[in-house]
């Protein structure tokens, strides 16, 4: 999330997320059903018998901005899975969702509210570099954005793919991989207290993290949208509940250790691509007073 990492990215993400949609659309009003492609920090964690994360407040925010009265989750097996039930209506959003191009074709991005970079959890002698990958085995979910970065950037890799998140990561802790691809954030979110190293320093690739709905759905992109605004803008203009929210996912004292400058830089920057917000916070230094 550091403003430098973006430039080129946010105009990339805005394209899509606010393509001039289908004529037919359907408001969310009612249940707002919300695909979990897997239970992974820092965006969705499964906790009894709800689910908590980044991506979970965001679709609170964006239930209420639709003007939906409760929110489901509904799990699916496999990323296919969740898009195919995004794009036949059996659910209505996904958020946690890393932009690719091909994905454009099935769905609508909405504005991305983390940015991810395809990295690796490694053993020592691994730095990350595609020389340091030559023949080697690299665990990658099926279908996922680092899949394809991976496979494109180090041919010479042996790419073996998982169906979800959490099999990866269980094929990682059990030493069935010794290499994982995918996210910074999520890696960082899951590396625990083991030996292995997130490697290279710098991304291979960068992308947006938004929500996706239905091309058919254009109001609920627009609801979308607004949340995701409000709560940047928010967040940028100092606001306590907001900073909060997004810091214990993402920011300082999280796995990600990420910096409310960094932070901020990178709400401002999606914010000055499209439009500033109106909000009522007040400044840091008055809030909390009478």
């Amino acid at each position: 999330m550091r403003s430098r990492l973006v430039p080129v990215l946010g105009a990339l993400v805005l394209l899509a997320g606010l393509m001039p949609p289908p004529a037919q659309s359907r408001p969310a009003t009612g249940e707002l059903r919300a695909v979990v492609f897997d239970a992974v920090l820092p965006f969705i964690e499964k906790r009894g018998d709800s689910y908590e994360g980044l991506a979970v407040d965001v679709l609170n925010a964006v239930k209420d901005e639709a003007g939906a009265t409760s929110l489901r989750f509904m799990p699916v097996a496999s990323i296919d899975q969740g898009f195919d039930a995004i794009t036949t209506g059996k659910a209505d959003i996904a958020c946690g969702v890393a932009f690719t191009w091909p994905r454009t074709r099935q769905a609508l991005f909405t504005l991305p509210f983390a940015i991810g970079g395809t990295r690796l959890l490694a053993p020592a002698g691994v730095d990350g570099t595609p020389d340091s990958l030559s023949g080697r085995t690299v665990g990658v979910v099926d279908n996922s954005a680092a899949a394809q970065v991976i496979a494109s950037v180090v041919p010479a890799a042996k790419l073996r793919g998982f169906k979800t998140p959490a099999e990866a990561l269980a094929a990682l802790n059990d030493n069935t991989v010794d290499i994982l691809a995918g996210s910074s954030l999520w890696l960082a979110a899951n590396r625990g207290s083991g030996n292995k190293k997130l490697v290279p320093d710098y991304p291979y690739a960068r992308t947006g993290i938004g929500c996706i709905v239905a091309q058919s759905n254009p109001g609920l992109l627009t609801a979308g949208n607004l949340a995701i605004a409000q709560m940047m803008q928010a967040y940028v203009d100092g606001d306590s509940g907001s900073r909060e929210m997004v810091n214990r996912w993402v920011g300082p004292g999280s796995a990600i250790k990420l910096s409310e400058e960094q932070i901020s830089d990178f709400y401002a920057l999606i914010l000055t691509s499209t439009a500033e917000i109106s909000t009522t916070v007040k400044p840091p230094d008055q809030q909390g007073a009478e």
